[in-house]
């Protein structure tokens, strides 16, 4: 398994986002808009490189698991995708609250960061989907499939709260 899953950004920079509201001389803020439009053409680099180690470890796993080993993949895209986000939502939040910083070019640049670090999350779940779509139309027709046991503490209370926003027709039978 590549080490593609493993997510450490290298583009989640928020003090440089600081630097673009502070109060800088304009040289300071300058210099501040190139580092950023650095950061902006890295993160795209980063991210197409990201993208192609993706697709070949879609491509050989297509080519080399069995249905088994195709769902312990997607888990562990799973598992990857949790990290990306913990590490992007409050980056991308910080994002947000810089867009209003007084230069077009700095809101542009924080636009496009933006739009890579959604991408990034997105790389994720289409990879994770697409892995569990192979095995749904690998498994065998008529196949049993066993449930694993649940690891750890369940919220009950959630849990029914879920099922009964899925199923409507059950909330109805059971209002009844």
């Amino acid at each position: 398994m590549p080490e593609a899953i493993d997510f450490s950004p290298d583009f989640v920079k928020p003090a440089l986002l600081g630097a673009l509201r502070a109060d800088l001389s304009v040289t300071e803020k300058a210099d501040a808009l190139a580092r950023l439009a650095q950061l902006a053409e890295g993160s795209r680099q980063g991210l197409e490189k990201h993208t192609r180690e993706f697709h070949e470890m879609y491509e050989e796993a297509y080519r080399r698991l069995p249905n088994e080993g195709l769902a312990m993949l997607a888990e562990r895209i799973c598992e990857g995708e949790a990290g990306a986000r913990e590490l992007l939502y409050p980056w991308m939040d910080a994002l947000r609250q810089t867009m209003s910083v007084p230069s077009e070019e700095g809101r542009q640049y924080i636009q496009e960061l933006l739009k890579i670090s959604e991408a990034w999350l997105t790389l994720y779940r289409e990879t994770r989907e697409r892995l569990l779509r192979l095995a749904a139309e690998r498994r065998p027709v008529g196949e049993i499939l066993h449930a694993r046991p649940v690891e750890g503490q369940v919220d009950h209370e959630a849990l029914s709260r879920e099922f009964m926003a899925r199923f409507p027709k059950i909330r109805a039978a059971l209002a009844e």
